[in-house]
């Protein structure tokens, strides 16, 4: 599949991403997962996690961020992280998979529910909007591994922590470059 342009693209994202919530298959195939489509869906991304890391999310006292563009690179790293540790478990099954329709589900995702989460920010009081968007996430991320990779049941839960894991592992790593090059990364004072 590929769209003429950027919009229909978009369009053809937002209704693969609904359709994936909504748990109809069909229109979960409306996703471009070729390479082509993945790297669309990488500049949404990018755009998302972009506009997240400018928005100063609050830290403990003791936690001082770096610049927003070295969140970004953060938020990018322990992303691709997550894909990797997906991509690990699906190889580790041995059973064929098409990682880019998966890959480029969470980055349209991810730019789709932050416009969402923007929007409700103005609509539902406190944390009502926090608590709408992680059930959507749960609930789509789970379709997501269903629909696109053919899994679920313990398998699910394995690729979940195969993927948690893989992106604790890039936490760690980065704390300790922080630790190693002062401003490079998170910051613990005290």
């Amino acid at each position: 599949m590929n769209p003429n342009s950027l919009i229909e693209e978009i369009i053809a994202a937002a209704r693969g991403c609904w359709g994936i919530l909504a748990g109809n298959r069909l229109a979960a195939n409306k996703l471009d997962g070729s390479w082509s489509g993945v790297i669309t869906s990488i500049i949404a991304a990018l755009m998302a996690l972009g506009a997240q890391s400018m928005l100063h999310l609050p830290l403990p006292a003791d936690v001082i961020a770096p610049a927003p563009v070295l969140v970004l690179l953060h938020l990018v790293a322990v992303n691709v992280a997550g894909f990797y540790g997906v991509f690990l478990f699906l190889r580790t099954k041995g059973k064929p998979f098409d990682i880019g329709s998966y890959i480029a589900a969470h980055n349209w995702s991810n730019f789709f529910f932050l416009v969402i989460a923007l929007l409700l920010t103005f609509v539902l009081p406190g944390m009502m909007g926090s608590l709408v968007i992680t059930i959507a996430t749960a609930v789509f991320y789970v379709r997501a591994a269903s629909f696109l990779l053919g899994i679920s049941g313990a398998d699910l839960v394995l690729m979940i922590g195969a993927q948690l894991l893989a992106m604790l592992g890039s936490i760690v790593l980065l704390m300790v470059i922080g630790g190693i090059i002062p401003g490079l990364g998170f910051q613990i004072i005290g």
